[in-house]
């Protein structure tokens, strides 16, 4: 039996607009449902001489599953299969279930683990998918919330509350269930990534720029708006080697439009605000000196995590080390269109509120 289950922040409010009073989710009867109270708000934090409905980002109070706030889901005990996408405009979820049971991880974005991995908890940003098999007839208790701790913004931003830290509620039938399903030790095997394979390395930097007050007011890509003119230009069938070099205080998921990647290491920033200083002034990785400050501790791609994929988790302060293959990967054919005609793709950070202000550029393709 499989389940499909789509993430998201219902859109109730601007992250501007507090309520005078908050009162979480109640669990009751099996059902996650808010209480039917009214609420007053105040406007805070908005950027009237910027634009009257900018916000960095956008989190709403309801969190959504398939179109219903803090649902639930009878289930028996046996394996279930999930697919999971995060919908939400700006708000990570870092999963788990409140009894301890696990999920075991067999697919992301775009392919198949090349086995299955298990896991405890996973961080799931916009637009990132997660395949998912999880077995109910593990669990030690007849019920479990499916449970969110990822801060917003994340990942130095509010802690949750008793509202956003639930997700939705399974009740587990007792009693013995026949499940004949088998989860296969190995599942797809794709060509490994290839660093000699690469042609191209390309450095892309991400920044942050605010107001004299400190409000941030647009985003973008290697310094330049999204009508600059074209820089990034990959061969059809290439490879290629992107550091992304994360110079802001939040996580970006990027999205590169027909590029499939692998994340291989991801390298701490030193002395970041003198590098970001150098960065701002010339926007050139090479010149100002790269090497000399991502040289701190590196971060393991998890295992769930390392194969290839469409979105990808940027740290802050830290440089992503990806490489791209823009052709398909499992038989590296080229693509049966014209990848080259206008008006082109792009690639991005896929907050909605961050490629919406600017953090986005183009990207075309030459044979």
């Amino acid at each position: 039996m499989a389940a499909s289950m789509n993430q998201r922040v219902m859109a109730t409010r601007p992250r501007g607009l507090r309520p005078a009073s908050k009162n979480g989710p109640i669990l009751d009867k099996g059902n996650l449902s808010l209480p039917q109270s009214s609420a007053s708000w105040d406007i805070v934090e908005n950027n009237p001489s910027i634009h009257p409905q900018w916000q960095p980002e956008y989190f709403g109070d309801a969190i959504v599953v398939n179109g219903k706030a803090w649902p639930y889901m009878i289930v028996q005990r046996r394996k279930y299969r999930f697919r999971i996408i995060n919908a939400s405009n700006a708000r990570f979820f870092k999963f788990y279930f409140s009894n301890g049971l696990g999920f075991i991880h067999v697919g992301s974005d775009s392919a198949y683990n090349e086995k299955p991995v298990m896991v405890k908890e996973f961080l799931l940003a916009p637009s990132e998918i997660a395949d998912l098999i999880v077995d109910f007839s593990n669990s030690n208790s007849d019920s479990a919330i499916l449970s969110n701790d990822a801060p917003y913004p994340y990942p130095s931003g509010d802690p949750v509350n008793e509202a956003n830290s639930k997700v939705m509620k399974f009740i587990i039938k007792g009693g013995h269930v026949l499940d004949k399903s088998k989860i296969p030790t190995t599942l797809i095997k794709y060509p490994s990534p290839n660093l000699s394979d690469a042609s191209v390395t390309r450095y892309i930097a991400l920044y942050e720029y605010t107001s004299n007050t400190g409000e941030p007011v647009h985003l973008y890509i290697n310094g330049k708006p999204y009508e600059a003119p074209v820089t990034e230009i990959p061969k059809v069938g290439s490879t290629e080697i992107w550091n992304i070099i994360n110079l802001t205080e939040d996580n970006h998921p990027l999205h590169i439009h027909l590029g499939l990647f692998v994340a291989l290491d991801q390298t701490e920033l030193l002395d970041v605000d003198k590098f970001r200083e150098c960065m701002k002034k010339i926007n050139d990785a090479i010149k100002c000196q790269v090497d000399k400050y991502a040289r701190g501790k590196k971060i393991e791609v998890p295992a769930h995590e390392k194969g290839w994929k469409n979105v990808y988790k940027m740290m802050p302060k830290y440089m992503t080390k990806i490489l791209v293959r823009f052709s398909y990967i499992h038989s590296n054919a080229s693509y049966p269109f014209d990848a080259t005609a206008e008006p082109g793709y792009v690639y991005h950070c896929h907050i909605l509120d961050h490629e919406d202000n600017v953090m986005m550029r183009p990207l075309k393709f030459t044979n």
